[in-house]
């Protein structure tokens, strides 16, 4: 008896990553990489202070301000992640139910939507950044200059522009199959 609610495991939200034939880090995976390493980096963090503040009944200070900072790495790099397999929310019901040219109208409004997102957070990190920078803020648990955390997040936001552009062109390419092709589009 299957589901009534089974899912096309075709579609590319559903489709496992390959690993690469020669075992070398892919391109398109490096995003889970870096996100994985931030996850472990952010959990050994943790870790130590909880075990620091159980026996110590002390804490890091400066456990916090990375923590912060690895969380928005980690975001930017699971949103590029996203992006590189069209995992981003959308509601299929209307999406599966269009017409291919509705539908690529879609896949248009999506991207842009997300780039016009992304590009606009790059924008405000690298002007919070400057700020920071021309101000001399420092952090409050270690003292350090600020932006030299806030230095970091407009490349990712920046990544995750690239990979939305990518995954959008080659959808839109995928969705252009001979039998989703009107009469006008062939001539």
């Amino acid at each position: 008896m299957t589901d009534h609610r089974q899912r096309d495991i075709s579609s590319p939200i559903h489709t496992a990553p390959q690993a690469p034939a020669n075992g070398k880090l892919s391109g398109r995976r490096i995003e889970t990489h870096i996100g994985a390493i931030v996850l472990i980096a952010l959990v050994l963090i943790t870790l130590v202070n909880v075990v620091v503040r159980y026996f110590t009944d002390q804490s890091f200070a400066w456990t916090e301000e990375i923590s912060v900072f690895l969380l928005l790495a980690l975001t930017l790099a699971g949103s590029a992640v996203a992006s590189a397999r069209d995992g981003h929310i959308r509601i299929e019901f209307f999406y599966e139910r269009a017409t291919p040219r509705v539908r690529r109208l879609l896949i248009w409004l999506s991207m842009l939507c997300t780039l016009a997102m992304f590009l606009l957070l790059t924008v405000l990190m690298v002007r919070a950044g400057w700020q920071e920078f021309t101000f001399g803020e420092t952090t409050t648990g270690l003292g350090v200059p600020r932006w030299w955390y806030t230095v970091w997040l407009p490349p990712l936001a920046l990544f995750v522009v690239v990979r939305t552009w990518l995954a959008g062109i080659q959808q839109l390419k995928s969705s252009r199959t001979p039998d989703s092709l009107s009469h006008e589009e062939v001539l």
